[in-house]
């Protein structure tokens, strides 16, 4: 049995970070006892290896599988980074894991890999019955040769009929099997294997690997991954509940041998909102009624009211045309482009669904009864289509059609019986999007969107024996705990920044609050402007600066671009952000200063490290509340009919922002040795805020440990403060 700090075996560093041994002392007991940990820590301040060190230990221990599951490509590639400093003295076993789609050499769809892959699969037990007959006829014709009797000839000719009969199945299955797979397949030895556990092997050097080889990296990764000690893949290799059985499946685990970690845990709840909304498109209704033609004489639908299942389908594609035809304002339909546009379909608050009404409106005036009916009718639909499935998925196996179908009935009716179900419930908000397809006309989709997804991560966090939830903003805990629906003992964590004080400046500025309404105004503009000029022109390196949107980080880059003597890097949709970040990190390395102009909910504000010369000033202009449409209002209003009035607002908008602007803030001071300022750019901030704002100021959303960093400052006196600190910086070095 282990003694209590035993695990420190696996720390690969000389000294720790203040606070991390405590950390990993917790984290270690808690997940002895098989509590959840919620674990908040500053930017840079070691998460990583605290979470990941006991983590390792416990499972070696018990027999574990430790599964990390990030959303950020760079905390990604820290894991991998950090795992390979542990393999240094450990023999641990570390698999990178990543999608199908990403990884296939041959690029095919899911459902097409998926019947080459049972292609291959008989293609090796016909190609082993062939050795089996070569082999039979081999020993019927030396009994021949030694006894003379025609019979044993006569049982040669007739295996070799069977052979030559075989083989030409084989032949034919070849050309629609998978060669990479194949190859995977036939090759039994432990190459792979020790060639992958030698190190910690990121997704693209298995792809090389097998390329070479002429495999499968994906499918050599799966045949593996029973072996990991320690598995790195995505949130939804977790969140989505088939896929994450599918791989316990492959791991020949239960799911109460998983030590999950998840980094990023603040945006567990929307990444789990995104894998639990489900849409459905006219396109797919279409198609579902051209099926139903196609295969009305066929014996598979023999048990199906095929003119009830096509009027209920019938009736729902009109009432979903009509709807958007009917609720398009003055002008809007000409503002519908090639991305999905919503239209409101229910009120936010009240959720009283106008498709759902309508449809059992015709339904009644065309003489169909009640909602029982129709969903009585929608589950024999979906049934059928489950056996056109299975007709089609077969008929592909055998060559008989070139592209494999999928049923369209099936998921139409599956969809449209959750619709009517849940629909008008306050955990879930029907939209109706429209966008042009590459004609130009106009097509609708229904979409049943997930406002409260506990029912997703309530049970996954049940289920595993342990789990750590980490993440530099995951405060407040009672709120995570309750939007995350977790039930289980916990041990709540949070280090605030132990660095050397004197190396960071927190400075609120008193600027007007910067409300929508008066964004333009002239006397508002000129201070800002001011404020940003003074900081940009006094920082003692690169700066990085977020405005509540994109809009608003493309008006000040084109007011500052030409105007000052520094280079501007603006970040913008159709630009790609890792370039830009790249570009603007090498203008702080090289001693020289930048400006990178983003805002708050994009790429940049989170999950990228601008240690050192990459970052030294981090503006946050206003508040920037997220964009509050009729999705987040129905959100705030699922909150505050699950948790009461007035939690809505504060569950969805105000905590998740100060998340953000947390995020924000900590793009810079990233180590003992690194230093910076942060600028936050409202008056809402400001330490007296409460008094003068009230309901408005945004002071108090913060912890109490880092709000007491708060300096208030006139806006004035700005280039004052930067030019104080960073003479200090420069004495202090």
């Amino acid at each position: 049995m282990s003694t209590p700090d035993n695990y420190i075996q696996y720390f690969p560093l000389e000294q720790c970070y203040p606070n991390q041994k405590d950390a990993m002392e917790k984290i270690h007991r808690s997940l002895l006892e098989e509590n959840l940990v919620l674990f908040e820590g500053a930017c840079g301040t070691g998460k990583t290896l605290s979470a990941l060190v006991p983590s390792l230990h416990v499972g070696k221990q018990l027999g574990k599988t430790v599964f990390i599951a990030t959303n950020v490509h760079q905390q990604m590639l820290q894991f991998i980074d950090e795992a390979r400093q542990i393999k240094r003295t450990h023999d641990i076993k570390v698999l990178v894991f990543k999608g199908k789609m990403s990884m296939c050499p041959l690029k095919q769809g899911y459902d097409e890999c998926e019947a080459k892959r049972d292609n291959t699969y008989d293609l090796m037990e016909i190609e082993k019955e062939i050795i089996l007959k070569k082999q039979e006829s081999k020993a019927a014709w030396d009994e021949y040769k030694s006894s003379g009797e025609a019979a044993h000839a006569s049982l040669r000719d007739a295996i070799d009929e069977e052979r030559e009969k075989l083989e030409e199945k084989a032949s034919s299955l070849r050309k629609r099997s998978c060669d990479p797979l194949y190859e995977v397949l036939r090759v039994e030895d432990e190459k792979f294997q020790k060639w992958l556990f030698q190190d910690v092997r990121d997704p693209e050097e298995v792809n090389d690997y097998a390329a070479e080889n002429g495999m499968c990296g994906y499918e050599l990764l799966k045949r593996e991954l029973k072996n990991a000690d320690l598995v790195i893949a995505n949130f939804h290799h977790i969140l989505n509940d088939m896929i994450f059985s599918t791989m316990l499946r492959w791991m020949d685990k239960e799911p109460e041998d998983i030590i999950a970690i998840f980094d990023e845990a603040h945006n567990i709840e929307n990444a789990a909102r995104s894998h639990s909304s489900i849409t459905l498109t006219e396109h797919t209704i279409e198609s579902a009624l051209a099926e139903l033609n196609a295969n009305e004489k066929s014996d598979l639908f023999t048990s199906m009211p095929v003119e009830d299942v096509e009027a209920v389908l019938s009736i729902l594609l009109e009432v979903v045309r009509d709807t958007y035809d009917n609720r398009f304002k003055f002008g809007e339909r000409q503002r519908v482009g090639r991305n999905w546009y919503d239209i409101r379909i229910s009120d936010p608050y009240e959720r009283n669904d106008v498709v759902h009404a309508r449809f059992m409106r015709r339904m009644k005036e065309t003489g169909y009864g009640e909602e029982k009916q129709v969903q009585e009718l929608l589950g024999i639909a979906a049934e059928v289509g489950g056996l056109l499935d299975n007709a089609y998925h077969e008929q592909y196996k055998q060559g008989q059609i070139p592209i494999l179908k999928r049923s369209h009935l099936k998921p139409t009716a599956e969809f449209f019986s959750q619709y009517l179900k849940l629909s008008n419930n306050e955990n879930y908000y029907p939209v109706l999007n429209v966008r042009r397809d590459q004609g130009g006309e106009i097509y609708g989709r229904l979409e049943l969107f997930t406002c409260i997804p506990k029912n997703v991560t309530g049970p996954l966090l049940d289920s595993i024996y342990s789990a750590i939830l980490m993440s530099a903003t995951l405060r407040p805990f009672d709120m995570i705990k309750s939007t995350l629906g977790i039930t289980r003992q916990t041990c709540d964590l949070a280090y605030g920044l132990t660095f050397p004080e004197e190396r960071r400046l927190t400075i609120a500025v008193s600027v007007p609050p910067q409300y929508s309404r008066i964004r333009d105004d002239p006397q508002n503009l000129q201070i800002l402007e001011q404020v940003l000029q003074d900081t940009i022109e006094n920082a003692g390196g690169n700066v990085i600066i977020f405005f509540p949107n994109a809009f608003e980080a493309k008006r000040y880059f084109r007011k500052f671009d030409g105007v000052l003597d520094v280079e501007l890097f603006l970040d913008e949709t159709g630009i790609s952000a890792q370039d830009i970040r790249k570009s603007f990190f090498q203008t702080g390395e090289q001693g020289g200063k930048a400006v990178l102009f983003t805002y708050l909910w994009g790429t940049l504000s989170e999950g990228v490290d601008y240690r050192n010369g990459r970052g030294r000033v981090v503006v946050v202009v206003g508040v920037g509340y997220s964009a509050l449409n009729d999705r987040m209002h129905a959100v705030e209003s699922a909150y505050d009919h699950e948790f009461g009035y007035g939690a809505g607002w504060e569950y969805a908008v105000q905590v998740p922002t100060i998340r953000k602007i947390r995020q924000a803030m900590g793009r810079v001071v990233r180590s003992p040795t690194d230093y910076g300022v942060r600028i936050l750019l409202d008056g809402r901030f400001m330490t007296d805020s409460v008094t003068r704002l009230g309901k408005y100021s945004v002071y108090s959303s913060f912890p109490e440990d880092e709000r007491k960093e708060f300096l208030d400052v006139e806006p004035a006196k700005v280039k004052y403060s930067l030019l104080n600190f960073f003479s200090d910086m420069e004495e202090l070095s």
